[in-house]
């Protein structure tokens, strides 16, 4: 269900051994007396995916004070892909993994014990990316649901001025890369939707295209017979930012439950205009001039050119109340299709649902134990170089081969030499 997940806490005073461990891994070399951050790239222990991670430097009551934020690609962290997700029944399992993988790359930047449990504990959630398909007849179905989608967004952009409405901007793209839309909302929030198969085989391969779209070696092969039955899957992508999240009870990690994330997604999806309205409340406009302006608007009447503006307002809030249409919006009303019937379609409840015998490729209740215990013998590897006993030789190679490549690749000189 998560897709990615940005979290940032104190790491403390500002110290010669935070400085001397990043200028060894980061790509960037820094000075401690000009630069305010720096950003490392580390690859998941378990999949190789990259894993994002900033060191901030603030002044807080005169002192130096160093924060680090992680941005971590769950899925492709945890399982070697991003292409399909279950619900949120597993976010409890990816929440146990991510713990794990957190104090990983902790320890791998520097961090001795006490200072990752008080990260752990104060980490603050500044951003939740939230994927689920929306399952469609075909893949021009799917790009009809689409251009929709678009028209939606733009209709509402241009509204974007009235106070009620959520949506910032709209950037629709139709390229030979595929259909794609990214909504900006005034929340600090975003709304993205695409195919995922189109964008996969998009020539342009940026470093955020290759995160997005990330496979590892050991999963192409397994996935691939499946991939055909995104081509008519419409793929949608909730961002939540910390001000949504912190509305729903979410600061820290251990806020996380499927009720508060879900109450969420809500939230940015009301923001978009796809709250679900009841049927039209008329008892509620008897004896105003709203039930007037309605009327007028159903018969066809252009009233925001017809009628005095400040009648326009008013009314146009006292029939939103009433559950009834937007009569301010002239680009909704030419649209050929209705946004609420639309936002059904999309929504989270009416998602695809994963089949069981894929549940073996994702992070679940099936996959996560196994990845818990992998962790667990990372953690352990990382901090004293302890190597698991394994009863077969090949598992043992594979599993050295990912850690050895890890402790390797991030110079954590001492373990490697230690085995």
């Amino acid at each position: 269900m998560i897709d990615r997940i940005i979290v940032n806490s104190l790491w403390g005073p500002v110290h010669e051994r935070h400085w001397k461990r990043l200028a060894q891994v980061s790509y960037h070399r820094f000075s401690q007396a000009k630069t305010k951050q720096t950003t490392t790239y580390m690859q998941s222990p378990l999949t190789g995916a990259q894993i994002e991670v900033t060191y901030l430097i603030k002044e807080v009551a005169g002192s130096r004070l160093g924060y680090v934020e992680i941005s971590i690609p769950v899925a492709s962290a945890l399982i070697g892909h991003n292409c399909f997700h279950a619900g949120l029944e597993v976010l409890h399992w990816e929440l146990q993994c991510l713990e794990l993988l957190l104090k990983i790359v902790l320890l791998s930047i520097g961090m001795v014990e006490h200072e990752i449990q008080r990260y752990l504990e104060h980490a603050l959630v500044m951003l939740v990316e939230c994927t689920w398909d929306t399952q469609t007849a075909s893949s021009k179905a799917r790009h009809a649901l689409q251009l929709r989608t678009h028209a939606h967004a733009l209709a509402l952009r241009s509204l974007s001025a009235r106070r009620d409405i959520g949506v910032e901007d709209a950037d629709p793209r139709n390229t030979k890369s595929g259909t794609s839309l990214l909504v900006t909302l005034k929340s600090g929030d975003f709304f993205r939707q695409y195919c995922k198969p189109e964008l996969m085989r998009s020539k342009r391969r940026s470093r955020r295209a290759n995160h997005d779209h990330y496979v590892s070696d050991a999963m192409k092969s397994v996935i691939s017979p499946h991939m055909p039955i995104l081509e008519s899957h419409a793929r949608n992508e909730l961002l939540a930012g910390a001000n949504t999240l912190n509305y729903a009870g979410i600061r820290y990690l251990r806020d996380m439950t499927p009720e508060t994330l879900e109450h969420a997604m809500v939230t940015v999806w009301r923001s978009l205009g796809f709250c679900r309205r009841g049927d039209l409340n008329v008892e509620a406009l008897k004896g105003s001039t709203a039930l007037d302006t309605l009327k007028r608007f159903e018969a066809g009447e252009d009233v925001v050119e017809t009628l005095p503006e400040y009648r326009v307002s008013r009314d146009r809030l006292a029939i939103l109340a009433a559950h009834g249409p937007d009569i301010a919006d002239k680009q909704r009303k030419k649209l050929r299709f209705k946004s609420a019937n639309l936002g059904r379609q999309l929504q989270y409840p009416r998602r695809w649902s994963l089949p069981d015998e894929m549940r073996n490729l994702v992070v679940s209740e099936r996959t996560a134990p196994a990845i818990i215990e992998e962790l667990h013998q990372g953690l352990a590897f990382v901090m004293d170089g302890v190597v698991p006993k394994f009863d077969d030789e090949a598992q043992k190679q594979a599993w050295l081969g990912r850690w050895m490549l890890f402790a390797k690749s991030e110079q954590l000189a001492s373990l490697h030499a230690a085995n």
